[in-house]
């Protein structure tokens, strides 16, 4: 048994001459309230208001973006305007897990010891002594002369220069012999 498949299923139905339903719609509706328009105000006003609704209609009606009516996205922009999406992550509470229990060899120990939880402290405490101490904690890095020392050896290897814009800025001074 053989079915007939019907074909161009995107394309809309001529109506009305060679426009669909949608466009006539649209461009009908600009041209009733451009004609009200033009009983209701002067012909220079009517020109000015005219021509924008009228061009507006033309995009409506024949407009496409990505093989889409223009309808489509200006429908999608008023629904994410007047009803827009909140996401909102609550993340599960973790329920604590005991640790497991080290069972050494019965010759060595008879009790069990539990595995002692990671100390964190001391990580933390150098992690805050590098970003707010003026002092070298390394033995690598070198501490930065003092206010009231001279700069003798700072200068050698750091130069002022000024850039392009006039600003100055600090650079190190590389001799490539």
């Amino acid at each position: 048994m053989q079915f007939q498949v019907p074909q161009f299923i995107e394309t809309e139905d001529k109506v009305v001459g060679p426009l669909s339903l949608r466009q006539f719609g649209y461009i009908g509706i600009a041209a009733g309230i451009s004609s009200l328009l033009l009983f209701v105000v002067e012909l220079w006003l009517w020109i000015f208001i005219s021509f924008p609704i009228l061009g507006a209609s033309g995009v409506m009606a024949f407009g496409k973006v990505n093989g889409r009516p223009i309808s489509a996205y200006i429908k999608s922009l008023f629904q994410s305007i007047w009803a827009p999406s909140v996401y909102v992550f609550k993340p599960k509470e973790a329920e604590p897990q005991e640790l497991p229990k080290v069972v050494e060899p019965k010759s060595r120990s008879k009790e069990a010891r539990p595995i002692p939880k990671p100390d964190f402290q001391g990580i933390k405490n150098l992690w805050e002594k590098m970003n707010t101490s003026k002092t070298a904690i390394p033995a690598r890095e070198k501490a930065l002369p003092a206010q009231n020392q001279s700069f003798a050896q700072f200068k050698e290897r750091f130069e002022a220069v000024r850039q392009v814009t006039g600003e100055r800025e600090v650079a190190k001074r590389v001799d490539y012999r």
